[in-house]
């Protein structure tokens, strides 16, 4: 343990992950290595040492955590949700009278209070129909239908990201059993080197395009390009078009790299609709869900966009043979998240293209772009409510959902949050 714990302070690198420890031979009960506790911080004394920490924080009757990052003991009053966070440790001292501090902490709410921006889409039984593609040679479609509270958004769904852009991370949150908290189910930590869970970056380079194929494919790190290979890691980074007055270029030339996220389960007839690859057609999420993501957007410039899409529209081909098709109506379904609608604007814009839906409705300018520091966007699509919103809130927030789980109530909170 000595040994470790010398290897923590003197700041070298190692797998990241949450490992706890024996007690310290000083006033801590246990120690926990590349964890956080975040918020709830009532003193940041500087310390050359995490066992310093543990001291200040065991003569602070209203310390119950300390957290040691970068030689700053971050002094807590409450144990919130525990998160990980590398090279920080995290410590809860022993009482004189030999209490030990709270390890389990309650259920932690979400920052409902810091969400800066939002938008709801009102609530109805939705219905209607869209083209099913069933054969992408020749584009064959038939009619399908679709409804529900949410519809068509309870079909499985993919993420788009277009830049210019820096992706940070994602989480997507689906409901358990039993009425028993969301679950994450899919996540991408930039800082962890490109991990990803349960999630694969995907985009529209595959070559075999020109031969009448399916676009869709693997990304490269960068996006631009394609991958035959799933395990290579994005990187983060969308860059803006090499040439925007090029009007036919396309994604990566016009305007900014664009790639989309899915499941790295392959399709099969029973699991997903329309027409498919068998190499890369990739599954979406179904079901209600919340998604997350922690991104910054370059200012000036660019188009930079994210949006949810029908999962069967880049299955088949997301700039050609769809079940989407462009404007009104909607088909199978798109949601503008948070869109630059002309080039450099400083507002970003949501919405709702869903099934026979003509005009769609939304906000042209429901928040600006977050150029400065990274925002945190959430996307909730709720069945058992027919919760469709938007919100936005600031980058640090993203800490609060690198969780695991979310408490039924915390997420009803989130889901129920009144906006403008």
């Amino acid at each position: 343990m000595m040994l470790l714990a010398s290897l923590v302070m003197a700041g070298v690198a190692y797998a990241s992950r949450v490992d706890d420890a024996p007690a310290s031979t000083l006033a801590c009960s246990s120690i926990q290595y590349n964890t956080d506790y975040f918020g709830n911080d009532i003193g940041s004394p500087r310390r050359a040492t995490a066992d310093e920490c543990c001291n200040d924080c065991s003569a602070n009757p209203a310390c119950v955590v300390t957290v040691w990052y970068h030689g700053t003991c971050w002094l807590k009053n409450a144990v919130s949700t525990r998160t990980e966070l590398k090279n920080a440790t995290a410590l809860f001292p022993r009482r004189p009278d030999g209490r030990a501090s709270p390890k389990s902490p309650p259920s932690s709410p979400l920052p409902l209070k810091n969400v800066q921006a939002g938008f709801a889409y009102a609530k109805a039984h939705r219905q209607g129909t869209y083209k099913l593609v069933t054969e992408l040679k020749g584009c064959q479609t038939r009619a399908e239908a679709s409804s529900g509270p949410i519809a068509p958004y309870h079909e499985d769904m993919t993420f788009v990201f277009r830049g210019p852009m820096d992706i940070y991370n994602i989480a997507i949150f689906q409901p358990g059993g039993g009425g028993n908290g969301w679950s994450r189910v899919s996540s991408y930590d930039r800082a962890a080197g490109g991990a990803a869970t349960n999630l694969v970056f995907m985009n529209n380079a595959n070559p075999q395009k020109y031969n009448g194929q399916s676009p869709q494919c693997y990304a490269s790190s960068n996006g631009l390009g394609a991958s035959q290979d799933r395990s290579v890691q994005f990187q983060g980074r969308l860059n803006d078009g090499s040439n925007p007055s090029d009007g036919y270029g396309g994604p990566g030339v016009t305007t900014g790299a664009e790639v989309n996220i899915m499941q790295p389960q392959k399709c099969t007839a029973d699991t997903c609709k329309g027409y498919f690859d068998k190499t890369y057609g990739m599954q979406g999420w179904t079901g209600s869900k919340v998604f997350v993501t922690k991104v910054k957007m370059d200012g000036g410039q660019g188009l930079p966009a994210i949006w949810a899409l029908n999962a069967q529209a880049v299955r088949a081909n997301q700039y050609g043979c769809n079940c989407r098709g462009m404007g009104d109506p909607g088909g199978c379904g798109e949601l503008d998240i948070a869109e630059a609608i002309q080039r450099g604007s400083s507002t970003l814009s949501t919405h709702n293209y869903w099934l026979n839906a003509n005009p769609s409705d939304g906000h042209d300018t429901w928040t600006s772009r977050p150029t400065d520091e990274p925002a945190t966007f959430v996307t909730i699509l709720d069945e058992r409510s027919g919760v469709i919103k938007v919100l936005r809130l600031g980058g640090d927030d993203f800490a609060a959902f690198n969780v695991d789980n979310i408490s039924a109530d915390a997420m009803d909170a989130l889901i129920h949050l009144p906006v403008q």
